[in-house]
C-alpha cells in the first residue's frame, strides 16, 4: 500500500514537473517570437548589432540587450538603445508579459506607439526618447499598472495629457514629453501623480494657464515648462515645492515673481 502511494506521489510530481517545463518552454518561445520580430521590423542597422547578437542558436536570455529572470527564463529587460537603428515597432513586443524596462531611446524609429506595450502589466520603465516616433499621446490605453518612468522625449507626439493620466499610472515618477508636438492645457490633474519627481513637458505647444496644483507634488525636483505657450501667473503654489531642483519656464508669456525662498532649494534654474 506504502508503495502505491509512494509511486503515486512520484507521478504527481512527475507531472508537475513536465507541466511546468512545458509552459516555460512555450513562453519562452513566445518571448523569441516576439524579439524577433521586432529584429524583422528593423529596415536598417549600421553596425549590425541584431543580426550578430540575435539569432536562434542560443537562447533569447544570452542575446545582448536582453535580459531575463533567473527562474522563469522569462525575459525582463529589454536595451537596444543608441544603436541608430531604423525600423518600427511591432504590437508583438506586447507579449513580453513579463517585461519591465524597455529601452529603445536614441535611434531613428518611426511609425507610432504599439498600445499593446502598455497591457504588460509588470512593465516599470519605458524610455523611447530621441526617435521620430509619431501619433496621438492622448490615444494611449494605459492600464493601472506598476509603470513608473515614461519618456517619450524628442519625438513627433500629437494629442494632449490624458486627464486621468495619473489614475491610470498611479506609481509614475518620471514623466518626459519634451520636444514634442503636444497641445491643449496642462491638467491640473496632474498633481494625483503624487510620486512624480520629474515633469518634462518643455518644447510643446502647451496652452492656458500653469496649474496651481503642480504646487502639491511635494516629491518633484525637476520641472521643465519652458518654450510653450503658458500665459497668466507663475503659482505662487510653487513655493510648497521644497525638493525642487531644476526649473525651467523659459520661452512661455509668465508673469509675476519666483519667490526668494524657493530659489533657495534650486541646484540649477532656468527661467
Amino acid at each position: 500500500m506504502m508503495s502505491r502511494f509512494l509511486l503515486l506521489h512520484c507521478l504527481i510530481l512527475i507531472s508537475l514537473f513536465i507541466t511546468a517545463a512545458t509552459t516555460n518552454t512555450s513562453s519562452t518561445i513566445t518571448d523569441r517570437d516576439a524579439l524577433l520580430a521586432l529584429k524583422a521590423h528593423i529596415t536598417h542597422d549600421p553596425t549590425n548589432f541584431l543580426a550578430k547578437n540575435w539569432n536562434t542558436s542560443t537562447t533569447v536570455c544570452n542575446w545582448t540587450g536582453v535580459a531575463c529572470d533567473v527562474h522563469s527564463f522569462r525575459v525582463t529587460v529589454l536595451n537596444i538603445s543608441s544603436l541608430n537603428l531604423t525600423g518600427t515597432i511591432p504590437s508583438q513586443l506586447g507579449n513580453l508579459s513579463s517585461l519591465q524596462s524597455l529601452n529603445l531611446s536614441f535611434n531613428r524609429l518611426s511609425g507610432s506607439i504599439p498600445s499593446a506595450i502598455f497591457t504588460i502589466y509588470t512593465l516599470k520603465k519605458v524610455s523611447l526618447r530621441e526617435n521620430q516616433l509619431s501619433g496621438a499621446f492622448s490615444s494611449f490605453i494605459f492600464n493601472k499598472s506598476s509603470l513608473q518612468h515614461l519618456d517619450f522625449s524628442h519625438n513627433t507626439l500629437s494629442g494632449e495629457i490624458p486627464a486621468n493620466i495619473c489614475s491610470s499610472l498611479p506609481f509614475l515618477d518620471t514623466l518626459a514629453l519634451s520636444k514634442n508636438m503636444l497641445h491643449g492645457g496642462i491638467p491640473s490633474a496632474l498633481s494625483n501623480c503624487t510620486y512624480l519627481q520629474i515633469l518634462h513637458l518643455s518644447y510643446n505647444d502647451f496652452s492656458g494657464a500653469v496649474p496651481k496644483d503642480i504646487g502639491n507634488l511635494s516629491k518633484l525636483k525637476e520641472l521643465y515648462l519652458g518654450r510653450n505657450r503658458l500665459q497668466g501667473e507663475i503659482p505662487r503654489e510653487f513655493g510648497n515645492l521644497t525638493e525642487l531642483e531644476r526649473l525651467s519656464l523659459a520661452g512661455n508669456n509668465l508673469q509675476g515673481m519666483i519667490l526668494n525662498f524657493l530659489l533657495f532649494y534650486f541646484s540649477y534654474a532656468c527661467f
